[in-house]
């Protein structure tokens, strides 16, 4: 947790809050307690929450900002005063619709007026409007202190990977608690210096694969749930490192078929596709996101890969970072401290590879990582 206290004898409209909109992701669970002291104080007299609605009375105007729980079992009583229900609770209270959003509990299709709002700037710098806050208490004028918490939801967060991850065929495909991206030990599959370790990056977790970029380096596992006749897509976040000089070679596939006499074989070569990874039209979209985290360039990459008939074993390896032998495109790298880091791997069932139904998948991708 962070936070920063503003106090001053005349509060400004905007305050900018020192967090950026690709540090403070409401999507992953981020909000923002702001608390109100009186001078000389050390207990808030009022907290509010930019996650938490705003509620007003249903037969007046004045807003309720406290504790409040909703009662799923009867909706009559909808919104109560209190974190517990009471006797003494009062009840119905009414969300707030935003624009043209229906008038309604709960409506999926509207949108709600929170406690505190939460604004951005052309920098996409976050501001709040301290103003905004203190007329909603209703209080005299004077000087207030506001302590503004920046905090993160962890049950958000998980519920928005497991939601993003559960047609995933990659099962720990951002490395949680340093473990391998499948449960069959990939690293005895794999060929030269493959490690995990903890470094922050745009994926869900704390831990990535490091790899050299040393010639037939890969990291390779077994993925099981493919299907014949389907169409895949794989996608990660990528780093190359400075020292890194080799090709910037993706993923591999191979071995889907009982028939060994070529590695290849139901597995046909796809448009727009090598070892760099897959493009829509030119190589201008083989990049989906492109974010720099502490020096460090990551690039949110894809690959298509289609599954004939002749595959018949349920499964497909994955070679991570393989190279080609006498390729002048796909070369290992001359400097063995070289590094390359890979994380939050996917490899997801679409329903074709070309035309709308690709192009939303690839969309939904670009969405959900923003």
């Amino acid at each position: 947790m962070a936070y920063i206290e503003v106090y001053n004898d005349k509060l400004m409209d905007l305050v900018n809050i020192g967090k950026y909109i690709k540090e403070f992701n409401e999507q992953l669970g981020d909000y923002i307690k702001v608390e109100i002291f009186k001078p000389n104080t050390n207990n808030p007299f009022k907290t509010l929450y930019s996650n938490r609605l705003m509620l007003k009375y249903s037969e007046a105007d004045s807003y309720y900002l406290g504790e409040y729980h909703y009662h799923n079992e009867d909706s009559m009583l909808g919104f109560c005063e209190g974190r517990k229900h009471t006797n003494n609770s009062n009840s119905n209270l009414k969300p707030i619709p935003i624009g043209n959003s229906q008038d309604e509990v709960l409506n999926k299709e509207s949108r709600y007026k929170k406690q505190i709002d939460i604004f951005k700037d052309s920098s996409d710098r976050v501001y709040i409007k301290p103003n905004e806050v203190l007329k909603l208490l209703n209080i005299e004028s004077g000087k207030y202190r506001l302590r503004i918490h920046f905090l993160r939801n962890i049950k958000s967060k998980l519920g928005l990977f497991l939601s993003l991850n559960k047609n995933n065929l990659i099962e720990n495909g951002n490395f949680f608690a340093g473990l391998e991206a499948t449960q069959t030990g990939d690293m005895d599959k794999s060929f030269g210096k493959n490690n995990i370790i903890e470094k922050e990056n745009p994926g869900f977790g704390n831990f990535v694969l490091e790899q050299s970029g040393i010639r037939d380096n890969k990291y390779s596992m077994e993925l099981t749930g493919v299907e014949p006749n389907s169409s895949y897509v794989f996608s990660c976040w990528v780093a190359w490192g400075n020292n890194y000089t080799g090709g910037k070679q993706l993923v591999n596939f191979r071995n889907v078929s009982s028939n060994v006499s070529n590695p290849k074989n139901g597995l046909p070569n796809i448009l727009n596709t090598d070892l760099d990874g897959s493009f829509l039209n030119d190589d201008s979209d083989r990049i989906l996101a492109e974010r720099t985290i502490n020096d460090l360039t990551w690039y949110r990459l894809y690959s298509f890969v289609f599954v004939q008939e002749s595959a018949d074993l349920g499964s497909i390896i994955l070679d991570l970072g393989k190279s080609i032998n006498n390729d002048s495109k796909f070369y290992p790298s001359l400097n063995p401290l070289g590094a390359r880091y890979f994380t939050d791997l996917r490899l997801e069932k679409v329903e074709g590879l070309t035309g709308q139904s690709i192009q939303s998948y690839l969309k939904n991708i670009d969405m959900e990582i923003k």
